[in-house]
């Protein structure tokens, strides 16, 4: 792992999904902010600049989808954002990936699995 730790954003309404993947990915090396509503996440996104977030579809305030298309109309330089959801249908990874998710994940989590994609979305971030 590099020096500098990367600062990850873990957006998800529910807190034990929090709780776990930010203790998981603490473990690897990774900062982890989390935030437990889309107005939160707002806020994180431009105190912490994340170099990944990981980002729930179904919340309360906003949901993840519209969450994305704001981030990407706001930010051509936007972070690879990974989706999440426990209610996943096909469809709703396709539209993810093709508004420009990095990747979807589907609850519940494998730990092996979310360790791959974010290793894979912070490299592709990084490529020159």
């Amino acid at each position: 792992m590099n020096s500098t730790k990367l600062q990850l954003l873990v957006v998800d309404d529910e807190p034990e999904i929090r709780r776990l993947v930010s203790e998981i990915l603490e473990d690897e090396g990774y900062q982890v902010a989390m935030a437990d509503n889309a107005s939160t996440a707002r806020d994180l996104k431009k105190t912490i600049k994340p170099d990944l977030i990981l980002l729930d579809i179904w919340m309360p305030d906003t949901d993840g989808i519209t969450l994305l298309k704001e981030w990407i109309a706001e930010d051509s330089s936007l972070c690879p954002v990974v989706m999440m959801s426990g209610h996943g249908s096909v469809e709703t990874a396709v539209e993810a990936t093709r508004l420009g998710a990095f990747d979807f994940l589907e609850k519940p989590l494998s730990m092996a699995k979310l360790l791959l994609i974010v290793e894979r979305a912070l490299a592709s971030s990084n490529q020159p």
